[in-house]
């Protein structure tokens, strides 16, 4: 196998006998200078058909979450009835360490519709609960129990973007458009092709396809999201007038609860470390 590209140290994008692309995890792969051939004995885990955007999430997802999210996949696919992607496995890792990023500042998820997802999507939930409890044991840290919720509609929508063929291209002139409103709010040229746009691009499907089957996330605990938006009072404005922008567009009314997943998502988006001042 012949490693195109190196990730991380452990993380190599590499083209196979037969000239497929795949995405291959193996301890110290990446040390070499590519291009450069690699004994398959050294790749522990590959993965084929993984979505470009994906791809530059990984050089800044910590190497044990990459694996406890392979993990967790491995179990998905043993769960679940239909095939389950391996863009799961970067998608779902990005998740997870927003969750801890979260349970480090105290931010907790409070998620009324935990008991509907527990009885409604009972295979996923088993999966949300395994991904919490090797979070427990490999990372050391207790995630509650909303999150393995979570982790269920996350990997119901991968479920739902795999069994529809991926994006549409309405969403990706909603998406683009809607980057476009915050360039212009900010000021800002924001790098498509970095991490940071990856991750609000990811969120922004998962959002829209929540809309869709009007599973918005709901709580009537409105002290989080107080305490974000008087955090981020300028963000908070960009989103309300995207918040509009939506409900012309699809008819979709943004909860409280999806209103401040938005605001975090947009900030990280905007941190002026990553993107290029148009001022």
């Amino acid at each position: 196998m012949k490693v195109i590209k190196n990730i991380n140290n452990n993380v190599s994008l590499c083209i196979d006998s037969q000239n497929r692309e795949v995405v291959a995890f193996g301890k110290g792969i990446g040390f070499a200078r590519p291009p450069y051939e690699i004994e398959l004995s050294r790749i522990e885990r590959s993965f084929y058909d993984v979505d470009e955007a994906y791809i530059a999430m990984l050089k800044d997802i910590p190497a044990e979450i990459l694996e406890l999210s392979a993990r967790v996949l491995d179990y998905a696919r043993e769960m679940l009835d239909g095939p389950v992607s391996s863009n799961l496995v970067f998608t779902l890792a990005d998740h997870i360490q927003f969750a801890v990023k979260r349970n480090e500042e105290n931010l907790r998820v409070k998620l009324p519709i935990l008991y509907d997802v527990e009885h409604l999507f009972e295979k996923e939930t088993k999966i949300g609960y395994r991904a919490l409890a090797l979070i427990q044991k490999k990372l050391k840290i207790y995630l509650p129990k909303e999150e393995a919720a979570c982790i269920a509609l996350h990997i119901l929508n991968a479920e739902g973007m795999n069994s529809e063929g991926g994006r549409t291209a309405r969403d990706e002139k909603i998406i683009e458009e809607i980057t476009e409103r915050i360039e212009r709010f900010f000021g800002l040229q924001i790098d498509r092709s970095g991490f940071n746009y990856s991750r609000f691009v990811m969120h922004m499907r998962y959002l829209l396809q929540r809309g869709e089957k009007k599973e918005l996330f709901y709580s009537e605990d409105r002290s989080l999201y107080e305490s974000v938006t008087g955090a981020l009072p300028e963000t908070k404005q960009c989103v309300e007038a995207i918040s509009a922008y939506l409900q012309r567009e699809c008819g979709l009314e943004l909860t409280d609860e999806e209103r401040m997943y938005l605001i975090l998502h947009t900030n990280r988006l905007c941190d002026r470390e990553d993107q290029d001042s148009l001022s």
